[in-house]
């Protein structure tokens, strides 16, 4: 799933490295070295997130 640049937000952390999480469930968040790894993380973090919604809609 890409990313809208208005759905996340990147922020540098102070010991060092860049913290992302998705602006509409605050539970997506994920941690990188670089701006591009949080990113990317955050990407895979809200592919599963989405993947088990929908798994759950399937059993209801």
């Amino acid at each position: 799933m890409k990313l809208n640049s208005n759905d996340y937000t990147i922020e540098a952390t102070a010991g060092g490295g860049f913290f992302a999480y998705y602006m509409n469930n605050l539970l997506c968040s994920a941690y990188g070295e670089t701006p591009d790894e949080a990113y990317e993380n955050l990407e895979n973090i809200v592919d599963d997130f989405v993947s088990e919604m929908y798994m759950v809609e399937e059993y209801v």
